[in-house]
C-alpha cells in the first residue's frame, strides 16, 4: 500500500515550488523527483526546533530480514508498535506530492494514479527515524474511504496545507489529524512503469 508517489519540480503549486527551491538551494543532486520508489532519497518536510524545513529523506525503514524495506505503518496501531511508536510521538514527517499510485487487486493489476481535485499538492503523513545519520521514513496509512475502496482497502493519510504545521509540531493535533484526514480522491489509469 502506497509504495509509489509522484513529486514534481514543475508544479504550478506555490508550496511545491517553494519546497523544490529550498531543496535545490541546499541539497542539489541529493534527491530524486518524478515517480518515487521505496529506497529513493526524496524531498521531505520536518520540524527542526520549531522551524519547518525541507530535507532529503530515504523512503523506508530498514527491514528485519532479507534487506527488505518497511515502507508503511498503519496509523491506527503505529503508537502500539515498537518499530513506530517513538517516531510517531517525536518524529513526524511530511512527503509533498502531486499524487500517488496504487494497483488494483482484481487479477488485472491495473496501475492507477490518485489525486485530490481540490488540491494541486497533497501532503502524505509519515514518521521517520535517523539511520546512519540520515532521516528514513515510512508513510502512514488508514482504512480506505469510498473514493479508494474499489482499488484498495488502505490509503495514505493525506493532509491539506493548513494541517502541515500542526501535524509536524503538535503531538495531540497530529493524532487528531491522523484519525480524521481522508479526503475524497480522483482516480485515473496510469502508464505502467
Amino acid at each position: 500500500m502506497c509504495g509509489r508517489y509522484y513529486f514534481t519540480t514543475n508544479s504550478s503549486d506555490e508550496k511545491l515550488n517553494s519546497i523544490s527551491k529550498a531543496m535545490e538551494e541546499r541539497y542539489s543532486g541529493e534527491y530524486k523527483t518524478g515517480e518515487i520508489f521505496p529506497g529513493d532519497i526524496v524531498p521531505a518536510v520536518i520540524d527542526r526546533m520549531g522551524k519547518i524545513v525541507a530535507v532529503p529523506a530515504g523512503f523506508g525503514f530498514p527491514g528485519y530480514q532479507d534487506n527488505k524495506l518497511i515502507i508503511n505503518a498503519r496509523s491506527e496501531t503505529a503508537a502500539e508498535k515498537k518499530t513506530f511508536a517513538d517516531s510517531l510521538r517525536e518524529r513526524r514527517i511530511i512527503l509533498p506530492a502531486s499524487g500517488f499510485f496504487e494497483w488494483s487487486h482484481d487479477g488485472k493489476k491495473t496501475k492507477y494514479y490518485f489525486t485530490v481535485d481540490s488540491m494541486q499538492a497533497i501532503y502524505l503523513c509519515g514518521i521517520y527515524k535517523i539511520v546512519d545519520g540520515k532521516p528514513r521514513f515510512v508513510i502512514l496509512t488508514r482504512a480506505a474511504n469510498e473514493s479508494m475502496i474499489e482499488t484498495h482497502d488502505r490509503m495514505p493519510v493525506i493532509l491539506g496545507e493548513e494541517s502541515v504545521r500542526p501535524y509536524l509540531t503538535d503531538r495531540d493535533a497530529a493524532m487528531e489529524i491522523i484519525a480524521t484526514s481522508a479526503p475524497m480522491l480522483s482516480r485515473q489509469e496510469a502508464k505502467l512503469v
